[in-house]
């Protein structure tokens, strides 16, 4: 049955270990108060300076919820939509209802809705299917691309810079460094170009063209459960789709007064393990208004692509004194005040 198959994440709510951030488990492990109604356990920021919890974060909670109400093992993700409502608080519980939309012989649906101080923060569909014959597989291919054991993990990167840095810049290192070190992710993530892990933060300057390309796998062992991969997925998908649209720019991370995102799509399209090498392809088709555009695709290591997203992101841009920005032309004037 649907409490069955909960495992690792069950295990950990019922011994009430001590919270260990590179355990996914300890990420996504829901509490059961009624029926078809979850609480969060844990839920963290994924940097000291962010303003709310990680969105990830929320994605795979509800993801997790609307699994725990399907009792039919056939049945696997296939799609999800989602919209952004308002920032999460992680220092308050966040509250999982599951509707129960539809259970069709094929399909069944659920929506997920997540409050904070009865206010909803998330909302989210989920479409589960049993799996049928397709006369074709067709996919995008994936990219050329340097390995993960070719990839440099950030935090290296980062006390290279250290090392090479000009005294007036070396304090801004450590502090990246710092934050690294004091809240550690379950996931291990690595940028085939390492200049792209800098680029939501006050270390980056130039922009660059193409897309940002960054491989990614859970720290910690998963359970041989389609679902739990799905998941963890869920939670890194959240990676990566700012950068992109940061990229072509270049800006800083201390030049944009928000970053927040909007809605968010995802298609599953085969099974895959998320503790082994996943490539985490991310590129924005389109940026106006303050609204970027992004899309996603994640590969195997053996090329087949497993994963496509879609996300939307506000990206606010602190202005200079006396310029407002003109909308309908999404340019800057100047304004006298």
């Amino acid at each position: 049955m649907a409490m069955q198959k909960i495992d690792r994440m069950e295990q950990l709510l019922h011994k009430r270990e001590p919270v260990d951030r590179n355990d996914i488990a300890a990420s996504l492990i829901l509490e059961k108060i009624d029926a078809d109604l979850f609480r969060s356990v844990n839920l963290w920021k994924p940097a000291p300076m962010a303003r709310a919890v990680f969105g990830g974060q929320i994605i795979g909670q509800a993801m997790v919820a609307a699994h725990r109400t399907i009792d039919r093992q056939e049945l696997a993700v296939h799609s999800m939509h989602a919209y952004f409502l308002l920032p999460g608080d992680p220092k308050l519980p966040a509250i999982y209802h599951v509707e129960r939309i539809r259970d069709g012989k094929s399909f069944a649906t659920r929506s997920v809705l997540v409050k904070q101080n009865a206010r909803p923060i998330f909302s989210a569909q989920f479409s589960f299917h049993k799996g049928e014959y397709s006369p074709a597989d067709v996919a995008d291919p994936m990219p050329a691309c340097p390995t993960p054991e070719e990839s440099v993990p950030r935090i290296e990167y980062l006390r290279t810079l250290l090392q090479k840095a000009k005294p007036q810049l070396k304090p801004a290192f450590q502090a990246s460094i710092d934050a690294f070190e004091k809240l550690p992710s379950p996931l291990e993530l690595r940028y085939c170009d390492p200049e792209d892990s800098l680029l939501l933060s006050p270390l980056r300057r130039e922009g660059k063209s193409g897309p940002v390309m960054l491989w990614f796998r859970s720290r910690m062992k998963l359970i041989d459960r389609p679902w739990a991969h799905d998941c963890v997925s869920a939670y890194a998908s959240d990676h990566g789709l700012a950068s992109a649209a940061a990229r072509p720019m270049g800006s800083p991370y201390h030049q944009y007064s928000m970053v927040a995102s909007l809605d968010h799509s995802m298609w599953f399209h085969s099974s895959f393990r998320a503790d082994d090498w996943l490539l985490y392809v991310n590129s924005c088709s389109r940026f106006v208004s303050g609204r970027a555009m992004t899309n996603g695709r994640i590969y195997n290591r053996k090329g087949k692509l497993v994963v496509s997203v879609a996300q939307e992101l506000i990206m606010r841009v602190k202005l200079p004194p006396g310029e407002i920005p003109d909308a309908s032309s999404a340019s800057r004037v100047k304004a006298k005040l």
